[in-house]
């Protein structure tokens, strides 16, 4: 396993294997990586095969049940509409605010801080880093009030790089044990994710030639777009909604 110490998300997810994120080990008070690139509402990340390596932030359903303020830096408690850390937790996830977080209404039209209030539904872009502390914190990037009668946008799946360690075989299902470029959860874990691949996983090679589970073995390089929820458990599982090979 790398040495490499960066993000995964751990978005919890009671009922299953469908999602994903990034982790990073962080204490309270440290600082948040954010993906300076940034992403408007109007332009989530979408499943594609193109050629942008760039992981794309996350986005979320929530209502926000509080606010903080930490070293002078507005931090945001939410209640996400699609993960439940369980009990005893005050809320989700944490999200900070910073001068490059971008605030909206639906309709595109510049708000301030003070419109993000206890209550207020909210879609927010964020990461792709996270903490690895429960509940997580990470940096938002951009932040939509929506309407309370707007029908809110539909999640999008993350997108990985990683090298196949092994393949398992789960029940009804074979299981990717994945070594993310751009995660490392610890010594002592089999792998950084555990990708599942089911009926519904589209497996290519980079040119869009369909290729078989069978081409996925240890050592392959892929491009994975899996989620967009994932179990809270170490290491995270996830179903895979698309896999390319990576031509060396």
């Amino acid at each position: 396993m790398k040495n490499t110490y960066i993000p995964l998300l751990v978005l919890t997810v009671l009922a299953a294997i469908t999602a994903g994120a990034m982790i990073m080990n962080a204490d309270a008070d440290e600082k948040i990586l954010i993906d300076e690139g940034g992403l408007e509402a109007e332009n989530s990340p979408a499943v594609d095969g193109g050629n942008n390596d760039e992981l794309q932030p996350l986005n979320t359903i929530a209502t926000i049940i509080g606010i903080e303020t930490w070293d002078s830096t507005t931090v945001l408690l939410l209640d996400q509409d699609e993960s439940d850390i369980g009990e005893g937790y005050p809320c989700d996830i944490y999200l900070k605010i910073g001068q490059e977080t971008t605030i909206k209404d639906s309709n595109g039209n510049e708000l301030t801080i003070e419109y993000l209030e206890n209550g207020t539904r909210i879609e927010a872009y964020y990461g792709p880093a996270t903490t690895r502390s429960l509940p997580p914190q990470s940096g938002a990037v951009s932040i939509v009030v929506l309407d309370e009668d707007e029908k809110p946008g539909i999640l999008q799946p993350v997108k990985t790089l990683g090298t196949i360690l092994g393949t398992e075989k789960w029940t009804s299902s074979t299981m990717i044990l994945l070594d993310e470029d751009d995660v490392e959860i610890g010594e002592g874990y089999p792998c950084d994710i555990y990708l599942s691949i089911g009926q519904e996983t589209t497996i290519t090679d980079s040119n869009g030639n369909e290729l078989t589970i069978e081409d996925l073995t240890e050592g392959t390089r892929i491009e994975a777009y899996y989620g967009p929820m994932v179990t809270a458990s170490l290491p995270p599982q996830s179903g895979t909604l698309k896999i390319v090979v990576l031509l060396e």
